[in-house]
């Protein structure tokens, strides 16, 4: 158990590093996929080790071992209409008398009635049977967690496809032996890289904060259909019911009129019918058992999902406010980006929104790189052949930190402060 724990522990452990995408996908390719596959190792380890059990009475003559192994794949089942009777059940869902399956719609309080005569019940006109739920999900679940992980990182695979650019870009930058010529040959080249890729590139960008929302919105409504509608206001009800007095939300008999919330999505405990029919030569024998079973497994799912109800909202929240971001990003870089100087004004009108991400990314990480990329654009774009290095004149963009560079840039007669 130690070593499981371990094992937990460094899957959520998140290193602080400097990474290609924003936080906001982080969040969900990373935390939410490190979230999911906690989930599912916990599921997974009480899929593994926990059997559904019976109440089985010895007089009905029938093996516990086929019993839970039947009910596991059948799946166990509680009343629809019950789940406001408190007063009535024994466990949420189950009615205290195993023999009242059926509800008088026309009666004032629809007493439940039973569909069939036993001992001394009697059946009731316009007794109808009441709603079965099915719960399975024990079945699959662990490995249905392990496959939405998958869904969590698929955009960053298409954010490496689109920014595969920007990410050589930032190795060069990074590298000792970085050469502006070649960076502004391969980068700002319209052969090397036409504008349509660079367009193609910002509407992927997009696409892929879409595809993270999507990814969170999915996996939500998703669990809420398999879960019989119940899970899009399972962390609100959780909430609500955590305001109760300790005595109200744990009377487990039923005599209160708020249900675990738990209980509601995941059910503990259920019927099951089970038939069981032999023969040989001296007799034939055929029977059908409705059993009460537990699914402590349930137990744990219900904790699972809980934590995984108030990520998926916040992994909402997150992957719009990354939307927004990045499209108020796109809209400042277009209208809000200022050259300085006439000249840089001008190399600025050439290039597209993309190749102006270069230029920015470049001014943040090497400002002395940036200038000599400048004086390259301006040969380039402008056909103006910029200033040697080694001379005097001022560079194209004259607020270099590198003094040695430049040594008496502020005393030449010349110096302007720049274009």
């Amino acid at each position: 158990m130690a070593m499981v724990a371990t094992d937990l522990k460094g899957m959520l452990s998140i290193s602080i590093k400097s990474r290609h995408d924003s936080h906001s996908d982080q969040y969900n390719r990373i935390f939410m996929v490190k979230l999911m596959l906690v989930c599912c190792v916990v599921m997974g380890i009480s899929w593994y080790s926990d059997s559904i059990s019976c109440i089985i009475p010895g007089a009905h003559g029938i093996d516990g071992g086929f019993v839970s192994s039947t009910c596991w794949i059948q799946g166990v089942y509680i009343y629809k209409e019950l789940r406001a009777r408190v007063d009535e059940v024994a466990y949420f869902g189950i009615p205290k008398d195993i023999d009242l399956d059926g509800i008088l719609h026309d009666t004032p309080n629809k007493e439940l009635c039973p569909l069939e005569p036993r001992l001394s019940k009697k059946v009731k006109e316009g007794c109808t049977p009441m709603e079965k739920t099915y719960f399975l999900q024990y079945q699959y679940f662990p490995f249905l967690i392990a496959a939405l992980a998958i869904i969590f990182y698929a955009p960053y695979l298409l954010f490496r496809a689109v920014n595969n650019d920007l990410i050589s870009l930032k190795d060069n930058v990074k590298s000792d032996e970085k050469d502006a010529e070649k960076i502004a040959k391969h980068y700002f080249s319209q052969k090397t890289n036409p504008n349509r890729n660079n367009a193609g590139r910002i509407l992927g960008n997009i696409l892929v904060k879409v595809l993270y929302l999507v990814a969170n919105v999915v996996t939500l409504t998703g669990l809420n259909r398999l879960l019989n509608g119940e899970f899009i206001g399972y962390g609100n009800k959780w909430i609500e019911w955590t305001g109760l007095q300790n005595t109200i939300q744990y009377d487990y008999m039923g005599m209160r009129d708020h249900p675990k919330p738990g209980n509601i999505l995941l059910p503990p405990f259920g019927y099951c019918e089970v038939r069981a029919s032999a023969k040989d030569i001296k007799e034939s024998y055929a029977n059908q058992h409705k059993f009460v079973c537990e699914l402590s497994q349930n137990i744990l799912y219900q904790y699972a999902l809980v934590v995984l109800w108030f990520a998926l909202i916040i992994g909402i929240v997150v992957s719009v406010i990354g939307l927004l971001l990045l499209i108020i990003h796109y809209i400042v870089g277009v209208f809000g980006i200022k050259a300085d100087g006439p000249v840089a004004k001008r190399i600025f009108k050439t290039l597209s929104f993309r190749e102006l991400e270069y230029l920015e990314f470049i001014r943040k990480r090497d400002i002395v790189l940036y200038g000599e990329i400048l004086d390259h654009l301006k040969n380039d774009r402008l056909h103006e052949v910029a200033p040697p290095s080694n001379r005097d004149d001022a560079p194209l963009y004259p607020s270099l930190p590198n003094k040695d560079r430049y040594p008496d840039e502020q005393k030449r007669p010349d110096y302007d402060g720049g274009y």
